[in-house]
């Protein structure tokens, strides 16, 4: 059958002094068929434009529905695929976003600035709200975060200092305003022990103790024992150390909270309190204090300690690096805090010579003296006769001269700063025992 019949046999109604037309294109739509009619030239085609009524049961969509189509006319039918805009990615779009710089070695404020596309003004403004300096400091490895609008202004600014510290730069009309917040942390505790093999260090380290944490237990314990000459094979040892964490990450920050020394089956003790001080099992300072005058009795200062005085003997100037106490042959002279003696000798000047270091830090010397009352090699306590007084070597008459050194440089032993020995109180005490006690069972594990 010929599917143009039905389309030619209505166009033989139709007026006969219709010109020559070119192909004409009639399309169909309705329901699922599609039916397509070509028109070959012909005589009897109209001139003016075909007008087609499409009927109402075709439902097509409302917006394509007319009753009249001209053939001129092309339509697009509405398709499901097709979304409408939504209003949130409208707004989402013109929201800022934070990005992240990490600073490389090289880089300064400027350069970042210039790298991001931010005015250097803003920079300046910056600069002006920071009091701390944090920006002049600029590491590699650190992480910046940037709040950049769409009109390319710097809202917010964020540094990281460090896991705990965040310094925060906030946009405030045309400057800024600058603060510093703080993240919560958390403390642990962990036990570490190990027997001396070889050095206390080496031990110590494979233990898992850092560098400064073994060389803070070696202060703790300066004046009871000498870690190098002491400490033997088989010795042990065990450390409390409390360690700190912000959302899991170490922030590197530790510190030593109990150290339990045994050293030829005697056990030595250290236990930090809430003041931060170290105090031995029974409250008593780890310190040791110093005597001021290292005498049993005052005596009348002949000579202060003065690095541009002139001798009294050669008149030239020379300093005097020591304290001279006028005292009679044979006074007693005492040892001003817990030491060793390292050096007992005579000397052509300085006559009978003692020297006793009380610890890593500080070395007293004697001289003129009379007599030794110790030896080299000796342990001393505060307060104990070493010697006796006298006039030996270069002198002008009876005398103690007495120097005191701080990491190995003469002071005024009658100015300087002493440790001082003060234990904890009757309240305090009671109060660390039980701390004592929790940390023993901790270290034990």
């Amino acid at each position: 059958m010929n599917p143009l019949r039905p389309i030619q046999s209505k166009l033989q109604g139709m007026p006969a002094q219709l010109p020559k037309r070119h192909l004409y294109g009639i399309i169909l739509l309705g329901g699922l068929t599609l039916t397509t009619a070509v028109m070959l030239p012909s005589p009897d085609l109209i001139k003016q434009p075909l007008k087609i009524s499409i009927p109402a049961s075709l439902n097509l969509p409302q917006k394509a529905a007319k009753e009249q189509v001209d053939n001129t006319e092309f339509y697009t039918l509405p398709s499901d695929e097709v979304e409408p805009v939504d209003a949130l990615d409208e707004i989402a779009a013109t929201e800022p976003e934070w990005q992240e710089y990490v600073v490389q070695n090289g880089d300064t404020l400027s350069t970042i600035f210039n790298g991001l596309g931010l005015p250097l003004a803003t920079m300046y403004k910056m600069l002006e709200a920071d009091k701390s300096k944090v920006l002049d400091g600029l590491k590699p490895g650190q992480t910046l975060s940037l709040l950049i609008d769409q009109d390319n202004l710097l809202q917010e600014f964020k540094i990281q200092r460090d896991l705990l510290h965040t310094r925060i730069f906030t946009r405030d009309g045309d400057g800024y305003q600058s603060r510093l917040r703080t993240e919560e942390s958390n403390w642990e505790r962990r036990a570490l022990s190990g027997v001396i093999n070889g050095s206390f260090y080496i031990s110590a380290r494979d233990a898992g103790l850092s560098a400064p944490q073994i060389q803070r237990i070696a202060n703790l314990f300066q004046w009871q024992l000498n870690f190098a000459r002491d400490l033997r094979q088989g010795d042990s040892f065990k450390v409390l150390v409390q360690r700190e964490f912000v959302e899991g990450k170490s922030t590197g920050k530790s510190e030593l909270q109990a150290v339990e020394i045994t050293n030829k089956g005697r056990t030595y003790h250290a236990f930090r309190y809430e003041d931060g001080k170290f105090y031995d099992a029974k409250g008593e300072s780890l310190e040791r204090g110093f005597i001021r005058i290292p005498l049993e009795r005052r005596a009348r200062l002949s000579s202060n300690f003065n690095l541009n005085r002139k001798h009294p003997i050669t008149g030239r100037v020379q300093p005097h690096k020591g304290t001279d106490f006028a005292v009679p042959v044979g006074t007693p002279v005492l040892a001003p805090g817990d030491g060793v003696v390292v050096k007992a000798v005579r000397h052509r000047l300085a006559g009978n010579y003692l020297v006793i270091r009380h610890g890593r830090q500080y070395t007293t010397r004697f001289l003129h003296l009379s007599k030794f009352l110790v030896k080299q090699g000796d342990t001393v306590r505060r307060g104990q006769r070493i010697a006796l007084s006298g006039n030996t070597g270069r002198s002008t008459g009876p005398h103690l001269h007495y120097e005191f050194l701080v990491n190995n440089r003469a002071v005024d032993a009658m100015q300087v700063k002493l440790p001082m020995a003060d234990g904890l109180g009757d309240n305090e005490k009671r109060t660390f025992l039980a701390t004592v006690e929790k940390y023993k069972r901790e270290m034990a594990g």
